[in-house]
Order: structure tokens, then C-alpha cells, then sequence
């Protein structure tokens, strides 16, 4: 029988007695990704097999054998021992796990061609068609149905992995195909029993992912995920996530097809590389464990004792610095890694002086380049290929890095949004000649100024889809990371992240509603129409204002027509939510409230606070509206409770942060500014001036299109919901501001014969590239009035600048227009295309 198989799962207990560790020997590492959720031509039946290409794999009497060689990678076994809890959970029976030494009628055959004896015997057989499919390539598997493939075995679904994470997902995509969703223990989703699993492969059907590294980044963790690791998963260790909770990241990250993590690295934690067992269960699951943009040299440097060490400066303390990325590198030298290039300070802090200057910042960071390289070119094994190395010019670094920086040709450049998910800059054409290529490091949660947001997940999709596929048309392509924060709950945008980046090209601009109506079928089918739409709002609402990022400022500056809408909007989410809530299934209750009524109902609550606060605030009957911010307060605070310590038992007690502001970063909070906590005399002088007429961008009277390019509706994007984006987003499509033949949108207006002004909300996206331009052209009656630029596009503005930091706030950054006197009737605004990646929201009129 095959070695390991009842010891296959890999548990933090085993790993955390130090004598098992030594005495079992590691495996090769086994890395994973994301594949796409519906490989072509694999489907699952509820009837007994019919045909010569299906299979039954389970029925409640009995499951046929899996077969996996004891050759193979330890992360294969481990998918094994998954694939048949799986099985067992949805029928009742189990695999039993084995190998071909022990044939059967029918079996499941898996295996990694050059590790598994078995798959290899078949390929020199030719009984697996298209295996030049996926020979060779990076993480592709393959399915097939083979009659007689061994001697004593009638029929075998085969499973073949190009590499051993190829054969992990392999096995756990027929896992997500028969109803077991890779959120089962993160989100307490439960299984739905069938009595019969029949898998139809009507031919050799195989799948590959499109990006290369797909990563997670666990951040700003000391309120949630840390808590509650420290308090309640994982007492027993005493720095918070350990093993034991990385063990379940792990198999979450396996099941979603993800790859590459940068562990948590804040003060709360414990350096991930300094707890073996980390290191050696990311290796066993087949993770690759980098480090995040400020953790050189997968070293997490929050800890480093300038007392005993020196100061993190590399112009002024090399040798010590040297001595520990030296260390690093022998410790990790078998490891699959992706190595973080460049310094930055200690933890999150820009790079220290001196240097000051940038010309000399930049000869230390091309030493810096040349010393780490030169340590992984002597330390680090090649046995995974070529050494993978990345460089992130993330904040103070990226005005470095164009002022003139050389990153090793064949390192990976990660290009950075601005924290709050639009992209800062992507490759230049000479940058996209480069061996290492180029990737994204993009925000889900933020911790930071000017302001933070780790409550909930309220970005949209949309924005997630518009931003990425402008990432993948302009070829950054190698490695994509996102910040997720404390996992929980941004269960729906890790695991849109998952399918976007494992297939970018299948996504389009309704990608939203289109990942949405998947999801809620795969997690709530019986009430997938009336989710979407409250998801849909929910986001919608989440652009205007994230709830962590309101406050009184906000809500006062909202003209009346505005803040009457509003309130009206959170209200019908609030109600919606709750009806909803009522029709979901008992069993289906904690994913529900875990995954979208909880942030519901707190997008809701908290954006009617300050809508009632706002009310006060402008003479409103105090009593009655204080009253209902008492009762929405009391009801966060319920809600908070209730997902602390009910939701599934209390399994995920101290892991939500409540309605308290903490005051640094050792407090419980929610980053919201509270109107019972203001102290400032309001400012009433900063109201909105309502315009006499606004449409969304979607409304255009007329549009025309150049060929493939063209103003595209996406669904889900902007203030509107429907944002309208010039698509494709390439470097070929430009247009000089008289070109006739640009992609227009049209408007038709009415005017009483005088001047007027006309706003123009975009979404506050970069140049593509430092020296483009984001513009339109506008006209009036066709005839050209003047050209505009995108509001702070061009980049020489962080995100604490006066036009970032409230576009960020609002997602959108506005130009005011001045139209020329007209006549009195009817007359045509037009907004023609010039360069790619403007994205238009709403379009207002107003009287002079």
C-alpha cells in the first residue's frame, strides 16, 4: 500500500513537535495557482455512468479506489487525502486511497508526468491523448476517460499534471466540480449530499493558468485574523498566526488554484521564516512563500533591533544587514520563493537618510541589487528553475525607479496601485522587453494614510476587472498579489481574484454580474437573482462612500438632492438585506451573514448614521434623529456580536473588529469617524451645488465606434453602477483631439441661451505610462471646445495630495467645463477619445 496514506494531511501538530519534523523527510515543494472554474468538457452527472466516457466515482454504497504513486510530490498526497474527505463529504463514502499495485474494475489514476510511474507507463503507451498539451507547461492538467489503462483496471478517469501543483488541481477541480466549494471552512459553506457522482470527460480535456504567480498578501493584521489566531484558533502558539493557521491558508489558497503568499509581517506577528514549521508546511502544501514589497530578501525585518544590530540603513550599516539576507538565503536555499529585490525601511517606512537625494539613492539600490543577487546566485538551489526575483517600487521607491533606476533585466518589476485599487503606472514599451516582465500589486484592504479601510470588502469587481485587464493588455502578466487583509470577510473578492487571474481573457466588461450570478449558484441557489441585486447595490454603494471612509465632512458636503437619494439608497439596502436574510436556508445562514449580510447591513447602518448625523447637522429635529443613530448603532454593535461569537459556534470570535476608533495600532477598531466622537464645529460652507441636470456616462444619446474600439458599458463600475470605459486598453489606440473618426460619446442638452458648464466625472485612473497622457477631447454642436486631462493622472500626486486624496474618497475626480453662450434649445456635448484607459461616470449641466 502506498506509504503515507493515512498520514498524508499534514497536521501543525506533527509539525510542531520538532523530533517528527526531523525525522520526516520533505518532499519536493509543490506550488499552486488558480485555474478556471469550468475546464471544457468535464462535467458531473447525478446518474449512474451511461457511456464509455463517464465514470462513477461515488454513490452512498461505495467509492472507486484513487491511485497515486508514493513517488510523487508530498502536495499530490495531500490533495489526495482532500479529494477523498471531498467525496466523502458529498456522498457519504470514501476513496480508498492506493496504488496500481492494487488494480480494480475502476479506479481514479492521478499523477505528475515524470514523478508517477503510473501516468508515465500510459504516456509511453499512448493512452493519453493531447499529453503535448500540457508537457512542460507551468502548473496544466489534464482529464481523461481511458478504457483499459492497466492490467486488472476496465476504466480509469486519468488526472495528469504537467507539475505537482498541475496534478493538486487536477484532483481539486473535480472537488469544486462535484458542489465542494474551496470556501467550505473559511466560510462554513456547506456540502449538498448527492447519492450518486458520475464525472464525463467526452474527450482529453486540459487547462493551464495564464499568470504565472498569483498571491495573497495577509496585512494589517493586528485587529482580526491575529486576534483571533492568539485568542481562539491557535492558543497554543503563542505569536498569533502560526502553523496551525497557516495550515488552513494553505489549503484554501490549493483549493482556489493560488500560488504565491507573502505572509503576515506586522509587529503583532511573528516573522513567518522564523517559525520552521511555517516554512516547512509551505513546502509540503507546495506554496511559494515570498515576501511583501518592504521585506527584502524574504527577510521581515519589523523586529530588527537597532540596539544590537545597528540602524536599517544599507549606506551606513551594510555588513549587518548583509549578514542577515545571508543567512536568509542558506536557511531558504531549497525553498520555492519568489525574492523581494531592493531596501526600504524598517516595516512599511520609506527608505531611510542617507541617502537623501535620488541619484544617490539610486547607486545604493543598484549595490543593494548586485550584493543580493550575488548571495542567491551562491546559496539558493536551482532545482526549481530559474530563481524568481521581484522588485516593488511602492511609494517612495517608485520616483526612484523612474528617475532612472536599473532593476536587473531578468527581475520581475510589480507595479503598485495607489492603495485604494487604481494602478499607478504599467510597463513602458522599452520596460516590456524585459526577461523578468512585470506584475500588480493591488489593495483590498488598506492600512494607511490618508485613510484606511480594513472593516469590510466593498470594492466592486467591476474595479477589480476594469484595472486588471488593463494590467493584462499592457502585458504585466507575471506575478499579480493582493492585499486581503484578515482574509475575512473579503471572502468574494479573494475569489473573484482567483478566477480573473487564473484566465483574464475569459473575463469581460460584465464581468461582475457575471462572477456574481457563479458564485451565488455555486453558494446559494435558491436565491441567486435577489443576491445579485443586493450584492450589485452593495457595491454600487460601496463606491460612493466606503463605510470605513465616511465621515460628518463627507455627508455635510452632499447637496440635499443628493444626501435625500442617499439615505433613501442605504434604507431600500438595509430592508433588502433583511428580507433576503429571512428566504436563505438554515444551513446556509452563517456563510451568508459571513460572506454578504454582514457587510451589508454594515454599509447600510453606518451610511444611515451620518445621513441622520447630516440631518442634525443642518437643523433637522435632533430628538427624533438621534434616537435612530442610537438604534443603528446598538444594532453594529449586534452585528459585530452576532458574527463574533455565534456565527458557526463562536468559531470566529475576535476576528471582526467593532464600532470603537482606536486611537493607534494596538486598538480593536473600524477606522470610521463617528459622529458621537466629533469635536469640531461642523462646516456648512462646503455644500454641493446641485446641478440642473446629471446623467450617467452610460445615457450617451449617440455614440460612434474605430473598428474594435469603443466606449463600453461595465456593469458594476463608478458611482453609477455603469461607468463607461474606452476598451480596449492598449498602447495602439490614439487619437490625435480633431480625429473625427475617435470613439464619441453624445449628449443632447437644452439650454435658455446662456453660457453654461458642463462637469465631467471620471474614475481617478493613471497614465498608462509616465509620458502618455489621459485625455478627451470635448465639443459642443461639433465643434471643438477644449481638451481635458483626467484630473491628478499624472501620477506627480500621491494619494495624500488635494485631488487624490478626495478622488479616492469618492471615486471619481471631477473637470468643470466651460461651454460657450448658445442659443436657446437643444444642443449636442460631445466627449471624443485621445488616449487610452479614461473610464467617464457622469456627465452634469449646469446654468450660469
Amino acid at each position: 500500500m502506498l506509504k503515507l496514506l493515512l498520514n498524508t494531511r499534514i497536521s501543525y501538530y506533527k509539525y510542531y513537535n520538532r523530533s517528527i519534523l526531523k525525522a520526516t523527510p520533505l518532499l519536493l515543494l509543490v506550488t499552486l495557482t488558480t485555474i478556471s472554474v469550468s475546464a471544457q468538457n468535464l462535467s458531473v452527472k447525478t446518474a449512474l455512468a451511461s457511456k464509455s466516457t463517464d465514470i462513477t466515482v461515488a454513490t452512498a454504497q461505495k467509492s472507486i479506489s484513487l491511485a497515486i504513486d508514493n513517488s510523487d510530490y508530498q502536495a499530490v498526497k495531500l490533495a489526495a487525502g482532500f479529494f477523498a474527505d471531498d467525496i466523502k463529504q458529498v456522498t457519504g463514502t470514501s476513496p480508498a486511497i492506493t496504488t496500481l499495485q492494487h488494480p480494480a474494475g475502476e479506479m481514479i489514476i492521478a499523477g505528475t508526468i515524470g514523478k508517477s510511474p503510473a501516468i508515465d507507463r500510459l504516456i509511453a503507451a499512448h493512452k493519453i491523448k493531447d499529453i503535448n498539451k500540457i508537457r512542460g507547461r507551468w502548473e496544466a492538467s489534464l482529464w481523461q476517460i481511458v478504457n483499459n489503462p492497466a492490467p486488472g483496471v476496465k476504466k480509469a478517469l486519468i488526472i495528469v499534471g504537467s507539475d505537482r501543483r498541475g496534478t493538486v488541481y487536477g484532483l481539486l477541480q473535480i472537488s469544486r466540480k462535484i458542489g465542494v466549494s474551496p470556501w467550505h471552512w473559511w466560510a462554513d459553506v456547506p456540502t449538498a449530499k448527492r447519492k450518486i457522482v458520475t464525472i464525463s470527460v467526452p474527450k482529453p480535456t486540459w487547462d493551464e493558468p495564464a499568470v504565472k504567480y498569483r498571491g495573497i498578501f495577509i496585512n494589517d493584521e493586528d485587529w482580526g485574523i491575529n486576534q483571533w489566531a492568539r485568542k481562539n484558533f491557535e492558543k497554543d502558539f503563542a505569536h498569533g498566526i502560526g502553523p496551525k493557521t497557516y495550515e488552513k491558508l494553505f489549503e484554501l489558497m490549493l483549493r482556489l488554484r493560488l500560488n504565491y503568499i507573502w505572509p503576515a509581517m506586522h509587529e503583532v506577528s511573528k516573522e513567518f521564516g522564523d517559525t520552521p514549521e511555517n516554512v516547512a508546511l509551505a513546502d509540503h502544501y507546495g506554496i511559494v512563500a515570498g515576501s511583501s514589497h518592504c521585506e527584502p530578501m524574504l527577510y521581515n525585518n519589523v523586529h530588527w533591533n537597532e540596539r544590537l544590530k545597528g540602524v536599517w540603513n544599507y549606506s551606513t550599516n551594510p555588513d549587518s544587514i548583509y549578514k542577515y539576507w545571508k543567512e536568509t538565503a542558506k536557511d531558504r536555499k531549497d525553498k520555492e520563493a519568489v525574492w523581494t529585490m531592493g531596501i526600504r525601511g524598517i516595516h512599511d517606512r520609506g527608505m531611510e537618510s542617507p541617502p537623501s537625494g535620488i541619484p544617490e539613492r539610486i547607486t545604493l539600490l543598484e549595490k543593494v541589487f548586485k550584493d543580493q543577487r550575488d548571495l542567491i546566485n551562491q546559496y539558493v538551489n536551482k532545482q526549481w528553475g530559474p530563481v524568481a526575483q521581484c522588485f516593488v517600487p511602492y511609494k517612495e521607491v517608485l520616483p526612484v525607479y523612474d528617475a532612472g533606476l536599473k532593476v536587473p533585466d531578468d527581475v520581475t518589476l510589480i507595479w503598485v496601485d495607489d492603495n485604494f485599487g487604481y494602478i499607478r503606472r504599467l510597463s513602458n514599451p522599452t520596460e516590456r522587453k524585459r526577461s523578468g516582465g512585470s506584475g500588480l500589486y493591488w489593495h483590498l484592504s488598506y492600512y494607511g494614510g490618508p485613510h484606511s479601510y480594513t472593516w469590510i470588502n466593498s470594492t466592486a469587481p467591476a474595479l477589480m476587472w476594469e484595472e486588471f485587464h488593463k494590467a493584462w493588455e499592457n502585458q504585466a502578466r507575471t506575478m499579480w498579489v493582493i492585499n486581503v487583509g484578515d482574509v475575512k470577510p473579503m471572502e468574494l473578492g479573494i475569489d473573484y481574484f482567483s478566477r480573473l487571474s487564473w484566465n483574464p481573457e475569459s473575463q469581460q466588461a460584465d464581468a461582475q454580474p457575471q462572477f456574481l450570478k457563479t458564485f451565488l449558484t455555486e453558494h446559494f441557489n435558491e436565491n441567486v437573482t435577489t443576491l445579485n441585486n443586493l450584492l450589485t447595490e452593495f457595491y454600487r454603494l460601496g463606491t460612493v462612500r466606503k463605510p470605513e471612509l465616511m465621515n460628518r465632512d463627507w455627508a455635510i458636503s452632499l447637496s440635499d438632492n443628493e444626501a435625500v437619494q442617499l439615505q433613501a439608497d442605504y434604507q431600500r439596502l438595509l430592508n433588502l438585506e433583511t428580507s433576503v436574510a429571512k428566504s436563505v436556508p438554515l444551513n446556509k445562514q452563517d456563510p451568508y451573514t459571513e460572506m454578504i449580510g454582514f457587510p451589508a447591513r454594515i454599509m447600510a447602518e453606518t451610511g444611515l448614521i451620518f445621513m441622520h448625523d447630516r440631518a442634525i447637522v443642518y437643523g433637522a429635529n435632533q430628538a427624533a434623529h438621534q434616537v435612530e443613530i442610537d438604534r443603528l448603532k446598538a444594532a453594529l454593535e449586534s452585528e459585530v456580536d452576532n458574527y463574533n461569537n455565534k456565527i458557526a459556534g463562536g468559531k470566529w470570535q475576535y476576528m471582526m473588529p467593532g464600532t470603537v476608533t482606536g486611537q493607534n495600532l494596538l486598538s480593536w477598531n473600524s477606522q470610521v469617524a463617528w459622529p458621537w466622537a466629533e469635536t469640531r464645529k461642523p462646516d456648512t460652507t462646503k455644500k454641493a451645488i446641485q446641478a440642473d441636470i446629471t446623467r450617467n456616462a452610460s445615457s450617451a444619446d449617440e455614440q460612434t465606434t474605430a473598428g474594435t474600439a469603443k466606449w463600453s458599458v461595465i456593469p458594476g463600475l463608478g458611482n453609477s453602477g455603469q461607468a463607461m470605459a474606452l476598451t480596449p486598453v492598449n498602447l495602439n489606440l490614439l487619437w490625435k483631439p480633431g480625429d473625427v473618426k475617435a470613439p464619441t460619446l453624445n449628449y443632447n442638452f437644452k439650454t435658455d441661451g446662456n453660457s453654461a458648464k458642463v462637469r465631467i466625472d471620471f474614475m481617478p485612473t493613471f497614465r498608462i505610462y509616465p509620458g502618455m497622457q489621459l485625455r478627451v477631447a470635448i465639443l459642443v454642436d461639433n465643434k471643438f471646445i477644449s481638451t481635458t486631462e483626467v484630473p491628478g493622472s499624472n501620477g506627480k500626486e500621491d494619494e495624500n495630495g488635494p485631488n487624490r486624496n478626495q478622488g479616492i474618497r469618492n471615486n471619481y475626480v471631477s473637470a468643470l467645463i466651460d461651454l460657450p453662450a448658445l442659443t436657446t434649445g437643444t444642443h449636442k456635448l460631445s466627449i471624443r477619445a485621445i488616449d487610452p484607459g479614461v473610464v467617464i461616470d457622469k456627465i452634469s449641466f449646469y446654468k450660469n
